[in-house]
């Protein structure tokens, strides 16, 4: 192996680092509607984290992408019963406004959410409507984070939305799920000036050409989406500073040992490495960790 890192090395030989923890920003819990994913039990995703030395994971249930209420519940369940492993993002589904303004007067009352999860494109409303201002409103007054699915130039969810509301809600940490797949270039100059802003690296280290995906997550995919793009970790790291980026899998959609390999073999420095495998993560989760 020619791979000069000190951890991409002791990862080739143990599977794992044991002086870099590794915290995933973006999970989920439970199966996927007609979609087989081997982790996708609650003790199978266990034993994968613990392979990885994942020391701790932030989910969203798929439940609660349809029945927030229900989902939510079950991510609460989920974090007292497996303490230090999971957190969670409360989702907001902003078909269900009623439920929204209910559900921030008793928030303070939950255990291990550290803010909320917008899914604009699978829900299909922006994130500039008027109906996630009371989420965005109470996330900025209680400064917690809110992971955002981003993606190319979705009309729900790209870039440029995102950071219309960023720039107006500076006590948020938004994190932006998959960096505004395909838009890299505006992705990482939000990260770059607003420093509530962070890169996601959710498929991005599986990245296809964007050309073919531009109108949003839904897009089908054609084949000559296969055709990767290489050098996206290092154009972030470039232009945006390693510590504007959070490691995430998508688990048990994506195998953390793949996309911890796509950062050790990157061409970035291990204390680079460091800073998006755990450090930022830790700091932006200090209380919660």
């Amino acid at each position: 192996m020619k791979n000069p890192s000190i951890l991409a090395k002791e990862f080739m030989n143990r599977g794992f680092s044991l002086n870099c923890p590794i915290i995933d920003v973006h999970g989920h819990l439970g199966p996927f509607r007609g979609v087989y994913m081997p982790s996708a039990d609650i003790n199978l995703m266990i034993r994968t984290l613990k392979r990885c030395n994942v020391r701790c994971i932030v989910c969203v249930p798929h439940a609660a992408m349809v029945d927030p209420q229900r989902g939510n519940e079950l991510m609460q369940k989920t974090i007292d019963k497996y303490k230090g492993i999971f957190l969670g993002y409360w989702m907001i589904n902003p078909n269900h406004r009623e439920i929204i303004e209910k559900d921030l007067q008793n928030f303070e009352k939950t255990r291990g959410f550290v803010g909320f999860k917008f899914l604009a494109d699978y829900h299909t409303y922006p994130i500039t409507g008027e109906n996630y201002i009371p989420a965005l409103e109470y996330a900025n007054e209680k400064k917690l984070m809110i992971l955002v699915h981003t993606w190319g130039d979705s009309q729900f969810d790209s870039p440029k939305m995102l950071g219309s509301i960023a720039e107006k809600y500076t006590n948020v940490n938004f994190v932006m799920g998959h960096s505004g797949f395909g838009d890299w270039e505006t992705s990482v100059k939000l990260a770059k000036e607003l420093p509530n802003v962070y890169l996601e690296l959710t498929a991005v280290w599986a990245s296809h050409d964007f050309t073919t995906q531009a109108k949003g997550s839904g897009t089908p995919v054609p084949l000559s989406s296969f055709l990767h793009i290489n050098g996206i970790i290092e154009f972030m790291v470039e232009r945006a500073g390693s510590k504007k980026i959070l490691f995430g899998t998508d688990l048990p959609w994506y195998s953390p040992h793949y996309a911890a390999g796509a950062i050790l073999f990157s061409h970035i420095t291990d204390e680079e490495r460091h800073d998006i495998f755990h450090r930022n993560a830790e700091r932006l989760l200090n209380k919660f960790l």
